[in-house]
């Protein structure tokens, strides 16, 4: 995961000290990324494997590898209250969740066109979908969580530049903090609906319907 904090210090400026914040909503933007598909099909099943994630099955045919990244920023609103204090909170906050790429590989021995290249692309590509749709069909859940999570931030007060900026780093990683069950969530999902296609039932279904392996 990465965070990027843009502290802009936007000081609403009064001649008079003012003892309370003025409390705003913050704005909210979520993009998800569906990713570049990418196959590669120049590599054997034992070269592949030795680079996968997670220890495969022998009965793998193909391999979909992706990575499930999260881009946080956010933007602050400083009010300045005079004789030196500050009111600290967050004006704005951006998340990008979703993958770059996915590399689907195909054993090299099986070339396109033929009955088994088609039938481990069409398997890979079951997985393809399945992370790419879970970006469409979460995004209103993320940004909902994220609203709640803005929502439970309290405008705090600062008597410095430097304390305005731990506080405003504070309340962005907690609200990163308060969002992860909902992106642990999200990948157990993805896991769960990958796991159906990729059962000795699943993988006995799909050799069955060519004969060169």
């Amino acid at each position: 995961m990465k965070y990027g904090l843009a502290l802009l210090l936007c000081l609403i400026l009064s001649g008079k000290a003012n003892a309370f914040c003025r409390t705003i909503t913050p704005w909210v933007n979520v993009d998800t990324q569906t990713g570049t598909v990418r196959y590669i099909t120049h590599l054997s099943k034992s070269e592949f494997l030795r680079n996968a994630p997670q220890k495969m099955s022998p009965n793998t045919l193909g391999l979909t590898v992706s990575k499930l990244g999260i881009t946080g920023s956010a933007e602050p609103e400083i009010q300045y209250l005079g004789s030196g204090s500050f009111c600290v909170q967050i004006k704005r906050m951006d998340l990008t969740i979703g993958y770059k790429t996915l590399d689907v590989y195909i054993d090299k021995k099986y070339k396109p066109g033929s009955c088994e290249y088609e039938v481990v692309k069409e398997h890979e590509n079951y997985h393809v979908r399945v992370s790419q749709e879970a970006m469409m069909f979460f995004k209103q859940d993320i940004e909902q969580a994220l609203e709640t999570a803005l929502s439970h931030i309290e405008p705090e007060y600062a008597y410095s530049s430097a304390q305005a900026q731990q506080i405003f780093n504070r309340q962005f990683n907690r609200v990163m903090r308060e969002i992860q069950p909902l992106i642990d969530h999200i990948n157990n999902k993805i896991a769960e609906k990958n796991y159906i296609i990729d059962t000795p039932e699943s993988y006995a279904e799909t050799t069955a319907l060519c004969n060169n392996w």
